[in-house]
């Protein structure tokens, strides 16, 4: 018995020394969201959207001036593109907590209500979109068009997808013959 209580002392000494020693390591300061976002500055877009700008200039190698005359591009819609999703915040919660509860009928109404806003949205992409084509010399502007096409041709191909209830694509679903095992 003396034994088992030795060893379990010897057991909580090393462990609580090696939880003291863990405790003590200087953890590093958070960064201010300032700084935070300056070391991001030089990526205007961010998310989602990010992608898609990054895939469009594919094959790009930009001069100096054209890497300028994109940041005073991005510059002039960032202000526009963070008011329309501010004003979008609050429907695209709604549709989300209505996802979350398994509201999919909620969630489609809120979405299919918000559609002038997706419009709006889409409208002022178009809108850089051709300021940035208009940013670019002739031979980057040939492959500019080039990667929009097959940007666009890949989103229509996903938008085209019709899903059934089980969740695959239709063109996915089992035929009857075929078993699941």
């Amino acid at each position: 018995m003396q034994h088992i209580r030795t060893a379990l002392a010897g057991a909580m000494l090393v462990f609580g020394g090696a939880a003291l020693a863990s405790a003590q390591q200087a953890t590093p300061a958070p960064t201010p969201p300032a700084q935070q976002q300056s070391q991001h500055a030089h990526r205007p877009h961010r998310g989602r959207g990010a992608r898609g700008a990054r895939a469009l200039l594919k094959g790009i190698t930009l001069s100096d001036a054209e890497k300028a005359n994109l940041k005073t591009v991005h510059a002039k819609y960032e202000s526009q593109f963070k008011t329309l999703r501010e004003q979008f915040k609050p429907t695209f919660e709604a549709a989300r907590a209505a996802r979350q509860r398994g509201d999919t009928a909620a969630a489609r109404q809120i979405m299919s209500k918000a559609a002038p806003q997706r419009e709006q949205m889409k409208q002022l992409m178009q809108s850089e979109r051709n300021d940035v084509r208009g940013a670019l010399t002739p031979e980057h502007q040939a492959t500019f068009d080039a990667n929009i096409k097959k940007f666009e041709s890949r989103s229509t191909k996903r938008g085209a997808r019709a899903w059934n209830k089980s969740g695959r694509a239709a063109s996915q679903t089992p035929t009857s013959g075929s078993t699941r095992g």
